[in-house]
């Protein structure tokens, strides 16, 4: 085992060393985690195609919601009729 690690890391091979670089690693690692967390769990790089096209079906369905209140007398739409005698009288 020790002389697979020293053929695939020589600068790794004293004791010093070894601990400097599982300490670097534990601290990448530590960062990753916290910033995972701070997005809700997810990576952005895996999901932002998702999440992009998510938000942009949600604000195309909130600004189509208020479409007809926003212009009521826009080209090829009626107007509302208002009510007449006979809905009164039912």
């Amino acid at each position: 085992m020790s002389t697979l690690l020293q053929l695939a890391f020589p600068v790794l091979t004293s004791p010093g060393a070894l601990l400097a670089f599982a300490s670097v690693l534990a601290a990448s690692l530590l960062v990753i985690l916290l910033v995972s967390h701070a997005h809700g769990g997810e990576l952005t790089l895996w999901s932002s195609p998702v999440r992009g096209r998510a938000t942009a079906l949600r604000e195309r369905s909130r600004r189509a919601a208020f479409l007809r209140l926003r212009d009521p007398d826009a080209r090829g739409r009626r107007r509302p009729r208002a009510p007449g005698l006979r809905s009164l009288a039912a």
